[in-house]
């Protein structure tokens, strides 16, 4: 253990486990843990909702942001955001006494603030007061797990304050950056101006690989990325199909047109099997809700799973399941699905929205099936039915290709690196 290289792998705004945050951090664990001594930094208002973490993992909750968001609660927002503006003042004071005796350090913070308008980027104190009794050094890894604004400005500090002993620094982007005053691009702009070293950009293929490249103005900076999944085999043997859908409980998901599809394909097959999955209903899924409750009732082959479902739960949903319909919005897909990537890893037979051609760079021809409507989708879902073997037998196609791919991603190879 004391002669593993440390993997820091750091998720600063997750509260509670929901959406893919949660399971990406223990996938890209176990994918490492028996090569690397690995760490996480989280929130420090993570709650786990005893739900399972690995005990391999040196779990710290030490990143300190908003209590209060400023679209729910402006008032409180305001009061605690004067509150930072107070302890701004004595957070520079504190590390220009912390930095006394090292006068490179010291004029480096002092460069860093004067050009972020005297601000210290505020998860910056808590995170560099844990990361320094780590001892880190270049030859370890540090992973922004899905870096925000906060965290890119973040990295600028510690990138021209640690420069001699900086680890890598894996900077990772699931969700484009928002074009604002001292947004990402202006501080990884900065970044960009030294010597670029140790610092690495990814994001996927598709319309966030497209974005990042207009607005950088450079392809050499993007490297293109997948998470990490484990893979399932999955048998023939199969005496009923069961449709599935998974994630959270959003309209731009195509969660409200569930009942209409369960509806549709039970007038031609009433043997075929419901499991639907979600979490985070609002108020304008909440009608379905109670409409997918009914029908639960009415037919016993309809199973409702209203949770956030850990990392085991998740996959032993994820092997009952054959096939999944992703019924979302086509500007929502486009920016990518965890959900399609489970689906290959666990050789399910997807039914994707028309005009999705990122998505089939994933996916083999044959081992899916195209629709634009709530009926084609329903249609489309018996034809795999009828046709199961020849679809299974393209989607273990699509599973070996996204092994493959995962086994040369060059995330992946960094961090690998001996």
């Amino acid at each position: 253990m004391l002669n593993k290289k440390k993997l820091l792998l750091i998720e600063s705004e997750m509260l509670n486990a929901r959406g893919h945050f949660l399971d990406y951090l223990i996938e890209t664990s176990n994918y490492f843990k028996k090569t690397k001594n690995i760490f996480w930094f989280l929130n420090k208002d993570f709650d786990s909702q005893n739900l399972y973490l690995p005990e391999y993992c040196n779990i710290r909750k030490i990143i300190k942001s908003n209590r209060f968001m400023r679209k729910k609660n402006k008032f409180y927002y305001f009061i605690e955001e004067t509150f930072f503006l107070l302890k701004n003042l004595i957070d520079i004071f504190y590390f220009i006494y912390l930095f006394k005796t090292n006068k490179k350090k010291l004029f480096s913070f002092l460069k860093c603030l004067f050009l972020n308008y005297l601000v210290v980027p505020r998860y910056f104190k808590s995170f560099y007061l844990e990361y320094v009794k780590l001892n880190f050094n270049p030859n370890d890894d540090i992973v922004f797990q899905s870096c925000r604004r906060k965290d890119i400005a973040l990295i600028y500090f510690l990138y021209n304050i640690d420069i001699i002993q900086l680890p890598k620094i894996h900077i990772r982007i699931f969700h484009l950056p928002k074009k604002r005053f001292k947004d990402f691009y202006f501080y990884f702009d900065k970044i960009m101006e030294g010597t670029k070293k140790n610092v690495f950009l990814y994001t996927e293929m598709g319309k966030k690989k497209k974005t990042l490249t207009s607005k950088l103005g450079s392809k050499s900076l993007i490297n293109v990325t997948k998470p990490i999944f484990s893979f399932y085999n999955r048998r023939l043997d199969l005496t009923n199909h069961t449709i599935g859908f998974i994630g959270e409980a959003r309209t731009n998901k195509g969660f409200n047109e569930i009942p209409k599809f369960i509806q549709i394909i039970k007038k031609y097959d009433k043997d075929v099997n419901f499991i639907i999955q979600f979490s985070n209903s609002d108020d304008h899924t909440m009608k379905t809700v109670s409409s997918l409750h009914e029908l639960s009732l009415k037919f016993k082959n309809i199973q409702i799973i209203n949770k956030y479902c850990d990392y085991d739960e998740y996959r032993k949903i994820l092997q009952k399941i054959t096939i999944m319909p992703l019924l979302y919005d086509l500007e929502q897909i486009r920016l990518g699905s965890g959900v399609l990537y489970s689906c290959v890893s666990h050789e399910i037979i997807p039914i994707i929205p028309k005009n999705c051609d990122y998505l089939k760079e994933i996916l083999s021809p044959n081992s899916y099936l195209e629709a634009n409507n709530i009926e084609t989708f329903a249609s489309n879902s018996l034809s795999v039915i009828k046709n199961y073997e020849n679809y299974l037998s393209c989607a273990k196609v699509s599973s070996k290709k996204l092994l493959h791919s995962i086994k040369n991603d060059l995330l992946i190879k960094n961090l690998s690196k001996l």
